[in-house]
């Protein structure tokens, strides 16, 4: 935007200047956000200037509204399938807070993570506390891992303060390992190690017992990549000494794309390899996610080593193209929302085990957005079930006594089932075992009909007479999760849909708990889930499954 600049100061409070109020999935077609910048104390009516999805004109000015905390909240409207706004906030067009030069961003339909962040000073210089703020607050990120060599530091600069979670930065010379452990316990979420700035070659045994408690805690490793000491060759020695051990390969690598490329084949070989992408332009980052997989690539930036307008730098900081809010702009246009979500927030909140912001997945019990879900898992199932060969049928399976052929059974009478409840007749018996291929798909034409004309009444289930919301995601959670119980037996490795996991998810949790296994034959209690656990992982977890 274009606003006049002003003289930044310390927000008054220890939030983010300018947040949402609204949750994640109430924004659109409006939502309210709160301001608590550095205008917030004037007697004067203040306004937001806004602009949608990165465009400079028009500009809309909304009235904020003062709250009895203090702080000031509007209504902005018509966000409709806009992506984004920009904007600053002016006191009758006099005084201007455009957050040092690099005016407010909020994302309407994320909470996103930047997962590499430092802290090293009080203030507005490189990597100063204020102008980490200005600069994640530019660039909409809600949260943020930060690290530094001084951990005492940083624990002081960030006291209180919701938006920031701790790294240990760590390296063979210290700290203690009672001490990496303490911290770890204390609200720390991972380990950061910097071969280059420490000067120790990335495999150094004197880093095991640092990795020996990062395993014992479930805790992730980031390390710095770039030539020398910092190669990502050295790291795949780290990962393999420890796979039980989650390491993210910062920057991927901070050289030439030969190193890239060297990092990427890593991931695609080791599982417990993620790569971030600060530095990396939005070509890298695209060409990154189809090597490696949506599952595994983290957004980060590095802020603030270029300060306040770290995200909006003008020339571009990101190899002389662009800057961190084009780039990531031209991504969530161009990829799946889904995609675009992980990256920029789910990956880092699971590996990290960062509280969650609410995902805007259909509401299991709206009809509609369950039909279509129901509809997007019987292909899935579909896809996987017509791939099994004669070969296939005796694997063993995630479901303890099932073999592959037992498990196609279950997934077939279960479609079937579906179609039956959907028109009140009376449960199938189950098929010739060799039939699966012709079966299954004629299984799921009429399933799919039946439901698309299901009347929105109570259905008969084995069970008893339930709402058919209630029973048609039944019988989207078995379908879900019994397709990646196949999946895992097949040894596939392309990606389920994440969106079909996380609505069963929700459903497991609510249809489910576990004081409805006790005794059960069906449901086992749950087990954990390792922090590098993808959607249907964590729901085999929580179906007493061991993740697959």
């Amino acid at each position: 935007m274009t606003s006049p600049t002003t003289s930044p100061t310390t927000p008054p409070t220890d939030d983010l200047p300018l947040t949402w109020v609204s949750p994640v999935g109430e924004r659109a077609p409006s939502g309210r956000v709160r301001y608590r910048g550095p205008l917030a104390t004037t007697d004067r009516p203040l306004h937001l200037h806004l602009g949608f999805d990165g465009t400079d004109e028009p500009y809309r000015d909304i009235a904020l509204d003062r709250e009895d905390d203090g702080s000031w909240t509007a209504e902005v409207p018509d966000t409709g399938d806009h992506l984004l706004f920009d904007c600053a906030v002016t006191a009758e067009g006099e005084h201007w807070d455009n957050n040092a030069g690099a005016d407010y961003r909020l994302w309407i339909g994320l909470d996103p993570v930047d997962s590499h962040v430092h802290v090293r000073a009080p203030g507005l210089e490189s990597m100063g506390l204020d102008s980490l703020r200005a600069a994640l607050a530019s660039g909409g990120m809600t949260h943020a891992l930060v690290s530094w060599q001084d951990n005492r530091f940083v624990d002081r600069v960030t006291e209180g303060l919701s938006w920031l979670t701790k790294l240990v930065w760590v390296s063979p010379g210290g700290p203690s390992v009672a001490e990496v452990r303490r911290r770890l316990s204390d609200g720390a979420v991972g380990l950061k190690l910097h071969p280059s700035y420490d000067e120790y070659p990335a495999d150094a045994p004197g880093l095991d017992p640092y990795l020996a408690v990062a395993a014992e805690a479930g805790a992730p490793v980031c390390v710095h990549t770039a030539p020398g000491p910092s190669d990502p060759d050295l790291i795949r020695k780290l990962a393999e000494r420890f796979p039980q051990v989650p390491f993210v390969l910062y920057h991927t690598f901070l050289g030439l794309p030969e190193g890239r490329r060297r990092a990427a084949r890593h991931a695609q070989e080791l599982d417990n390899l993620y790569l971030e992408t600060s530095w990396c332009s939005s070509d890298e980052v695209l060409r990154l996610l189809d090597e490696v997989g949506p599952e595994r690539v983290l957004f980060g930036s590095d802020a603030a080593v270029d300060g306040p307008t770290h995200f909006v730098r003008e020339p571009p900081n990101i190899e002389l193209i662009e800057n961190y809010n084009q780039g990531l702009l031209r991504l969530a246009r161009e990829l799946p929302a889904d995609t675009f979500r992980a990256l920029l927030e789910g990956n880092t909140r699971r590996l990290f085990r960062l509280p969650g912001a609410p995902v805007p997945v259909p509401v299991p019990d709206s009809p509609a957005a369950l039909e279509d879900l129901f509809e997007a898992a019987l292909a899935q199932a579909e896809e996987v079930v017509t791939s099994v060969g004669p070969d296939d049928l005796a694997r063993p399976t995630p479901c303890v006594e099932w073999q592959v052929a037992d498990l196609l059974d279950h997934l077939l009478t279960t479609v079937r089932r579906a179609e039956q409840v959907a028109r009140g007749g009376r449960a199938p018996r189950p098929g010739r075992r060799d039939r699966w291929a012709v079966a299954f798909p004629a299984a799921v034409r009429k399933a799919r009909g039946a439901w698309a004309t299901a009347a929105p009444d109570d259905v008969a289930v084995p069970w008893g007479q339930v709402p058919a919301p209630v029973a048609l995601s039944g019988f989207l959670l078995e379908v879900v999760a019994h397709t990646h119980d196949l999946a895992v037996a097949l040894g596939r490795r392309e990606p389920l849909d994440a969106r079909l996991a996380e609505a069963a998810l929700r459903i497991a949790e609510r249809l489910l708990p576990a004081g409805l296994r006790a005794g059960s034959e069906a449901f086992a209690a749950p087990v954990p889930a390792p922090p590098s656990a993808d959607p249907y992982a964590r729901l085999a977890a929580l179906l007493g499954r061991r993740p697959g």
